[in-house]
């Protein structure tokens, strides 16, 4: 049996439309959340509860991260994420932020450290809230979980998974603290303003 060149094209065109793209064999996010408390803790005012700038709670999105040296006018972040459902799995923390947005950071990319925030309490992931630096240092356990959970620095563009720990088991909340990283001796900050479409900032995926 002879077969012509447009059935062999046809045959072909076949073959290669049943094989998986790389897009479909990624694997894809059940949700994304965006984060409900974004928060800052001031080494300078260690007493001082300061609101909840989320996007999602109504607030400006600011976050900022910065110290004068080591030890002075340290400046760390807040940010988590409520409404896990029971059951999630694979929960992700991520930043992504699209070409030229308007991202501040001296000098130059300065690396992030975040630690967990309230790990096996999630309940304790509340808004409002009385948080201060007083609340959080000296380091304590709980609600400081042990360790760093990840470390990043914010670029633009960037699209970048910090890291993927268990979800609360009865769902809930998950918090992080962000802070520079603790071998950064001078002067240093970054900040920036969460924009939700297109995404700028921390988010966190699950069941991915």
């Amino acid at each position: 049996m002879r077969f012509s060149t447009t059935t062999a094209v046809l045959t072909f065109l076949g073959i290669t439309s049943a094989v998986p793209t790389p897009v479909e064999l990624a694997p894809r996010c059940g949700t994304t959340l965006q984060p409900s408390i974004v928060q800052q803790l001031q080494q300078s005012y260690p007493a001082q509860s300061y609101p909840n700038r989320a996007v999602s709670a109504g607030g400006d999105g600011y976050f900022e991260v910065g110290q004068s040296s080591a030890a002075t006018n340290r400046k760390y972040m807040i940010v988590a994420f409520s409404s896990i459902p029971a059951g999630s799995y694979g929960c992700s923390l991520g930043v992504a932020f699209p070409a030229g947005y308007p991202l501040s950071s001296n000098p130059g990319s300065p690396s992030l450290n975040v630690k967990t925030l309230y790990k096996d309490t999630p309940a304790s992931i509340t808004t409002p809230n009385s948080w201060s630096w007083n609340t959080f240092f000296p380091p304590s356990s709980p609600p400081l979980g042990q360790g760093v959970y990840g470390t990043t620095s914010l670029t633009t563009p960037q699209s970048a998974t910090i890291n993927t720990n268990a979800c609360p088991p009865g769902g809930g909340s998950l918090a992080f603290i962000v802070s520079l990283a603790d071998w950064i001796s001078g002067p240093a900050g970054v900040s920036y303003k969460s924009g939700v479409s297109p995404q700028a900032g921390f988010y966190l995926t699950h069941n991915c």
